[in-house]
């Protein structure tokens, strides 16, 4: 019977990391003396900054030395995300970004679409004017997920 129980923790464990969940809550089976492991998060949670996706291209246009560069900022979350905000060290750009979708927060990031939602899949889009691009890296967010 020992064998029998082992093999099926070991099963249920294999489930478990198998399925990509990161949290799981350990059960103690009430009619039986053995442990369980059973996994809450859902599928493809939990969200957060690996989840945000930002693309950026040339538009083609040129003013002077300057190029414009649009920006793509993607929720790829299967929720909600608010307060989405990304790092861009030394951002400048030499006509204003509409400060709605994008904005330094003071803390050294910038904030993405006035820290509103951005639904599921969506992305929130924005360009600025500058010589070279910007690297933007997803610094945090807080999902909506229900």
């Amino acid at each position: 019977m020992a064998a029998a129980s082992l093999k099926l923790l070991c099963a249920l464990l294999l489930v478990c990391i198998s399925s990509g969940d990161r949290i799981f809550e350990v059960l103690k089976a009430a009619d039986h003396d053995r442990l369980l492991f059973f996994p809450l998060a859902a599928a493809g949670q939990p969200c957060g900054p690996s989840s945000i996706q930002v693309d950026q291209h040339t538009t083609g246009r040129r003013q002077g030395f300057d190029f414009e560069f649009a920006v793509e900022v993607k929720n790829a979350c299967s929720c909600a995300q608010r307060n989405v905000r990304v790092f861009a060290p030394g951002f400048v750009s030499q006509k204003p970004v509409e400060p709605a979708l994008f904005r330094r927060d003071g803390t050294g990031a910038f904030v993405v679409n006035g820290g509103n939602p951005i639904p599921p899949g969506s992305t929130v889009k924005f360009t600025y004017w500058w010589d070279h691009a910007t690297h933007f890296t997803p610094a945090g967010s807080q999902p909506l997920c229900r």
